[in-house]
């Protein structure tokens, strides 16, 4: 008698389901794509754990003002600014990948001086450097990113890379509530320290990838070095995009506000709102990717984002109207869901538009250039949302129909220019 034994079962059966969904949303399917996914994480680690702390460290501990750590925080964002385009310029002439490296180095011996800062003048000459670091890291990642990926595998990738960095800021930010449990300066030097070792553990990573080689064109070095783009449909592409990258001003100033202070949410359910977000983001953003490979579909993406946005608005306004509590807590998530709907198809539009149009040989400065949107939004956004849509009455209306019109721009202005495939 024949006795049968049945087949081992695969590496895939024999895992739980819950690892094969996030290997599934989280896992480039290129060699390399996993390995910038890798760092990634280990970049987003770091910075959960530091900005987790930051504030109370400088406040409590180093005994700064708020209104000095947010002055810091604004000269940062104004090096950030005003650098990011010659960053990307320089970018573009000496290896996108050695300045990538570069800035990795630069990133890790500035949070490693914050461990020493122990004045106000000193944190904001800190400050600026990060400032100017943390903004042209984005387009410098996403020129390494489509340099080292194929084209068709480019957007699938960021998005993966993207999801991932989320769900390692979420774990950094774990570690650093588990970590302040008793409040001790070691403790809170221990997060800023891990924050720069991991920059340095990037750049080593980076550089035994051949991360240095990377070039956005063989004849790069022999272009003009200081050329600013020029290029008006870019820069009103910029511009539209940087109104839809709004998303990051609402879930970090709008949910937490609004919902708590006009609402009749209760406050315990914002860091619930927030978790909503990080989990969604981390499970679709590869599948609402999909569709943007091409210019079309970041078109059309694009105008879901706007519509989305908008109906964050509209949910958020019937949630400050309506007089029973679990209406308000209802219409809150439902705000919430359709604000990371936005945010996902927003970036990977973004994605597309950005890279595609750009001058191939001049890539990192057109991206740099295309982060100015982003960077203006986060200067410009918290003041109006708080000044101008809190203070208005249905003033979240009028922000659905500037978000509405933001994401028609790319179909109705730039249609013939910007949105051909064949371009």
């Amino acid at each position: 008698m024949t006795v049968r034994t049945p087949p081992d079962p695969s590496p895939a059966a024999s895992r739980p389901w819950v690892i094969e969904v996030l290997r599934a949303q989280l896992v480039p399917v290129t060699r390399i794509g996993r390995q910038l996914a890798a760092v990634s994480f280990l970049d987003a680690f770091g910075s959960g754990m530091y900005y987790a702390c930051f504030a109370l460290y400088f406040t409590q501990v180093v005994g700064l003002s708020a209104a000095q750590v947010g002055t810091a925080l604004s000269v940062g964002g104004l090096a950030g600014l005003l650098g990011a385009v010659p960053v990307g310029l320089l970018a573009d002439r000496f290896r996108v990948g050695r300045i990538y490296i570069g800035l990795q180095l630069l990133r890790g011996v500035c949070y490693a001086a914050l461990c020493l800062v122990g004045s106000f003048p000193w944190f904001v000459a800190v400050a600026a450097v990060i400032g100017l670091t943390d903004s042209a890291i984005p387009p410098v990642h996403q020129a390494v990113v489509g340099v080292a990926v194929p084209g068709k595998d480019r957007v699938d990738t960021m998005a993966r890379i993207r999801a991932v960095r989320n769900m390692g800021f979420g774990l950094g930010a774990l570690i650093a509530v588990l970590a302040l449990g008793q409040g001790s300066r070691a403790g809170f030097l221990m997060l800023i320290a891990g924050n720069a070792v991991s920059y340095f553990v990037m750049a080593a990573v980076l550089a035994v990838m051949g991360i240095a080689a990377v070039a956005v064109a063989a004849d790069a070095a022999r272009r003009p070095t200081f050329r600013l783009v020029r290029d008006v449909r870019y820069l009103l592409a910029a511009a539209v995009y940087g109104v839809l990258a709004v998303h990051a001003t609402l879930l970090s100033v709008a949910v937490p506000l609004w919902f708590a202070r006009h609402t009749l949410v209760p406050p315990v359910f914002i860091g619930f709102l927030v978790a909503l977000n990080t989990v969604l983001a981390v499970l679709l953003q590869a599948r609402f990717a999909r569709p943007c490979v091409t210019l079309s579909g970041a078109r059309t993406a694009a105008i879901l984002a706007g519509l989305s946005l908008a109906g964050f608005g509209v949910a958020s306004q019937m949630a400050h109207a309506v007089t029973v509590e679990i209406l308000a807590v209802c219409l809150a998530f439902l705000a919430v869901i359709l604000l990371t709907f936005g945010e996902l198809w927003h970036s990977a539009s973004s994605w597309t538009v950005s890279y595609e149009l750009a001058e191939p040989d001049r890539r990192t400065a057109y991206l740099s250039t295309f982060q100015l949107g982003v960077s203006l939004q986060a200067v410009l956004a918290p003041w109006a949302i708080t000044e101008i849509v809190f203070g208005t009455p249905g003033g979240w209306l009028m922000f659905g129909a500037v978000t509405i019109a933001a994401g028609l721009v790319p179909r109705l202005a730039l249609r013939r220019a910007l949105f051909s495939d064949s371009a």
